[in-house]
């Protein structure tokens, strides 16, 4: 997904700020701050966090180079750009496969990496190392619901943030000119969904998730926000019947590409869910009631807030690129 939308179409930015404006609204305080940040404050400081996960520049260690369990120092592209089949363990970072493991396997490593960025944001030193944390995970959050990175179930483009994830993506950077087309899923034809389609609303919503139930756990004992972070989020990471890695794309993928774009610019209506009946307008939709862990934890309901049309609008597409 790419970073800035245009008012016709929406990165990770424009749905950060169109999130943020959500929360906001459900749990600012009287004064219209959280944790004594505005609006635009907080938005900013997010933003710039999650962007940092697509920084085209870096240097480091890939740790596991090409699945041999074997280091290799690298300088250069950073690792948003790295083959998945040279660099499988950033992965995660992107909610895409790693090609050496199975479906299941990519999965619970995708999920395990948000809680642990917010566990770390949690538990940081210091409020950057905190926004840092909190920003990586927003970001794979994000990806998961881009059909370039994955595919959930069809009732993602009637803006269901909870469908199901049936399949993950492999990346490989050669396919842009030509090289490694044999071996790369990612669907560039995905990084720019229209600002109102059904999985730029299910991105929105399970931004504004993420962020409330982080926000209402921050101060609890660790293992407590452990526990009540997941009884909040589990539910956006659930597993298809069959969740399996698209390694090859092949004629039966690419008419699955063409079918599920179709839906992506058709908005939600297009795609009806015996579970979600006519969905329309998932951000403005009243929210469940707080849930109750089994260790008695509970995460409050939120107060009503606008539309999400109102929040793309006025908060994020079209702001600043």
């Amino acid at each position: 997904m790419k970073q800035h939308g245009d008012g016709h179409w929406c990165g990770h930015r424009d749905i950060t700020y169109a999130a943020t404006a959500r929360h906001f609204d459900r749990i600012a305080d009287s004064d219209g701050a959280v944790r004594g940040m505005s609006r635009r404050e907080y938005a900013e400081a997010l933003d710039k966090a999650q962007a940092y996960q697509d920084r085209p520049l870096g240097a480091g260690v890939i740790r596991n180079f090409a699945g041999s369990g074997k280091p290799f120092p690298y300088v250069g592209p950073g690792p948003t750009a790295h083959s998945a089949y040279a660099n499988p363990d950033a992965q995660a970072a992107h909610f895409m496969a790693d090609p050496y493991r199975d479906g299941p396997s990519n999965l619970h490593t995708n999920t395990e990496y948000i809680y642990t960025e917010l566990a770390a944001a949690q538990t940081a030193q210091n409020a950057q190392q905190e926004w840092m944390h909190l920003g990586a995970a927003v970001h794979a959050l994000q990806d998961s619901y881009s059909g370039a990175h994955a595919w959930r179930d069809l009732s993602v483009y009637d803006g269901d943030p909870t469908a199901k994830v049936d399949s993950l993506h492999v990346f490989t950077p050669g396919h842009v000119v030509g090289l490694d087309k044999g071996r790369n899923t990612h669907a560039d034809e995905f990084d720019a969904p229209p600002a109102k389609s059904g999985s730029t609303l299910a991105a929105i919503e399970a931004t504004y998730r993420l962020l409330r139930v982080y926000e209402r756990t921050r101060d609890m004992p660790p293992q407590e926000a452990e526990l009540a972070r997941r009884v909040g989020l589990d539910e956006l990471f659930r597993p298809g019947s069959d969740v399996v890695v698209n390694k090859v794309p092949d004629k039966e993928w690419a008419a699955q590409r063409d079918d599920r774009l179709k839906l992506e610019h058709a908005g939600p209506g297009a795609q009806r869910s015996a579970e979600l009946g006519q969905l329309r307008d998932v951000l403005g939709a009243s929210p469940q009631p707080g849930k109750v862990s089994p260790g008695g934890v509970q995460l409050p309901a939120d107060r009503p807030a606008r539309s999400v049309s109102r929040e793309i609008g006025s908060e994020a597409v079209g702001r600043d690129g």
